[in-house]
């Protein structure tokens, strides 16, 4: 069990690094992530975290000012706006928790931030696993924000898991 653990883990480091590059070339240059090690990483992945859930806020105002939306649509945008916006306050949280050591506190953080992005799926009805359907308040239609939303998920979760690797 604890040789699996290590694997995953180094499994975790080599694709954490792959995919905070990607992240940074489809999103935002991070100067020095060539050369960072696990820290710096964590830096640059929760900084982009936080770029990456300021401009998920902008679209979402965009959005929400073009107009032509159903009345359930938007809804869900408002939704998303909500959610968004208090996950942003929760990423300077975070980043205060990165830069005191205080891991744990940053990881519940950190889930808060994703959460904004899967809560902000689930109120397009296509969030916890589902494919959509339409069922409650949920919208048989595909989300607005769905790569914005992906990008969210992705960001948070490299950045958590970089810092618990730490």
């Amino acid at each position: 069990m604890a040789a699996r653990l290590v694997f995953s883990l180094l499994l975790t480091v080599a694709c954490s690094h792959a995919a905070l590059a990607a992240a940074a070339s489809s999103s935002a240059a991070a100067p020095g992530s060539a050369g960072a090690d696990a820290r710096g990483l964590a830096v640059i992945a929760t900084n982009l975290t936080l770029a990456n859930y300021t401009a998920a806020y902008a679209t979402i105002k965009a959005l929400q000012r073009r107009g032509g939306w159903s009345e359930r649509e938007r809804a869900a945008l408002a939704t998303c706006r909500q959610l968004y916006i208090e996950a942003l306050n929760v990423v300077h949280s975070a980043i205060h928790a990165l830069n005191t050591g205080q891991t744990q506190a940053y990881v519940a953080d950190m889930g808060v931030v994703r959460r904004a992005a899967t809560g902000c799926e689930d109120a397009f009805g296509f969030g916890g696993g589902g494919g959509g359907g339409g069922v409650g308040n949920q919208l048989a239609t595909e989300s607005p924000l769905h790569k914005v939303d992906d990008d969210a998920i992705n960001l948070t979760t490299v950045a958590t898991l970089i810092v618990l690797i730490l």
